[in-house]
């Protein structure tokens, strides 16, 4: 609805309050880039990957907005991603590395669940070492043995999913700690954070929480509101970027 010319002072005040109350520390939980799916060293970024990075931290910069501040989990992938980023958009801000910020152990959750999982899925079984090298058949794998683990199925893990959430949840309020009203802190970081720490902001349980990080696309901008109500949602798996960079041949999900 448009205002009038000359609005009353009432509307003006309360213009005027609705602007100071958005004014909140944002994260920004950037996924990192296209990884090398099938390799002997998934923890590293492909030229894709490398690519999407650099399109990022282009836009950011075109934007105007770049970080106060930055951190990363402590993978290659997710470090490597804010290296290029920042390269690209000649940003200075050092990245600081914060474990809250690692993707969920999937190699130790595999290792648990998959014998009950192979068990249920005669093709998963079948696939034997080539599971890895099946982008689909991998996913049906990942999916079932996420389900067991969010369900809290026992089995020698080294993080429980009530444990993982904990950390994201401390790894945001950390990110937020003593920040400015205006400042932005770029979290660069993997899917199944994301899903999770938009999950909390959300307050949805944990089925939905995977199911979101399933859709958390490589190189993209989830972002997140800190004020005195709390964290709330404010975007999620942004990708335009990708899209005015190299169009739909540039976007990527594992």
């Amino acid at each position: 609805m448009a205002l009038p010319n000359n609005p009353p002072r009432a509307t003006v005040a309360a213009l005027g309050t609705t602007t100071r109350a958005r004014r909140m520390t944002t994260l920004l939980l950037i996924r990192h880039g296209k990884a090398s799916f099938g390799t002997d060293d998934y923890d590293r970024l492909c030229d894709q990957g490398i690519e999407q990075a650099r399109a990022l931290g282009l836009h950011m910069a075109r934007e105007g907005r770049l970080p106060d501040a930055a951190v990363s989990g402590r993978l290659r992938r997710q470090a490597d991603t804010a290296r290029h980023a920042f390269a690209a958009a000649e940003c200075s801000v050092p990245v600081a590395t914060d474990a809250a910020f690692d993707e969920y152990p999937s190699d130790t959750l595999f290792t648990a669940y998959l014998p009950a999982v192979a068990a249920r899925h005669p093709e998963i079984a079948a696939a034997g070492d080539a599971l890895r090298h099946d982008r689909r058949l991998f996913q049906t794998a990942l999916a079932a043995v996420m389900d067991l683990w969010t369900a809290g199925e026992e089995a020698a893990v080294e993080e429980t999913w009530a444990a993982f959430r904990e950390r994201v949840r401390a790894g945001m309020e950390r990110a937020v700690a003593g920040r400015g009203k205006d400042d932005v802190v770029a979290v660069f970081t993997s899917g199944g954070v994301i899903g999770t720490a938009v999950g909390e902001v959300l307050g949805l349980p944990a089925e939905r929480a995977v199911a979101l990080s399933w859709r958390v696309q490589n190189a993209s901008v989830s972002e997140i509101h800190y004020g005195r109500s709390g964290f709330a949602l404010a975007g999620f798996n942004a990708v335009s970027h990708l899209r005015l960079a190299g169009g739909e041949g540039l976007l990527s999900y594992r």
